[in-house]
């Protein structure tokens, strides 16, 4: 199910869709909101960060990959998007030019793992199986008392909004209230 996701997911050197550009712009408008860090208790760091961007591309590359023709197109389209991003942030802070690709690369695979472990809560509704995913990569298996489980039903909730948009829709990057957090 994933092959065409590893097999592609370093190759953003071409150039994105408007569409990708704007899946990936309200991913990363959503992931910018603070109240989801207080909220859930989620690091506000890189790291934290990219793990929320990790979870909303997640549930949106999930939904795409539903969409018959295509869908897993605009699906690979949005994660070149995310990690030429991702590339592009590592500069910003810093790290040399010989480390990016290597950091890039860890990340890569972190995402593909994350995408298979959610994918499949997203698709048994499961959200017991959602918040140990979390734990584990979100939350860095750290306890967190109960808040992985709310923060798990609020993503399928997500998932069923976005679940609710017309495949057009979607294809054209309409998802913004359908990845709100904070509902």
């Amino acid at each position: 199910m994933l092959q065409w996701l590893r097999q592609k997911v370093l190759d953003w050197s071409r150039p994105a869709s408007v569409e990708a550009e704007t899946l990936y712009r309200h991913i990363a408008e959503a992931a910018r909101n603070p109240d989801i860090y207080k909220k859930y208790q989620i690091e506000d760091s890189f790291d934290g960060r990219f793990d929320t961007v990790c979870l909303l591309t997640a549930l949106v590359v999930h939904r795409l990959t539903k969409i018959d023709g295509e869908g897993k197109g605009r699906a690979q389209e949005l994660t070149d998007t995310m990690f030429a991003d991702m590339d592009l942030s590592l500069h910003e802070i810093g790290v040399s030019e010989n480390k990016v690709g290597k950091k890039v690369k860890v990340m890569a695979t972190a995402f593909v793992g994350r995408l298979k472990a959610y994918s499949k809560a997203f698709d048994e509704n499961d959200a017991e199986a959602l918040a140990a995913a979390l734990i584990r990569n979100l939350y860095r298996d750290r306890d967190m008392g109960g808040i992985e489980s709310r923060l798990a039903k609020t993503v399928l909730k997500a998932a069923k909004r976005l679940k609710s948009l017309t495949d057009q829709s979607l294809m054209l990057g309409q998802i913004e209230p359908a990845l709100d957090l904070d509902k």
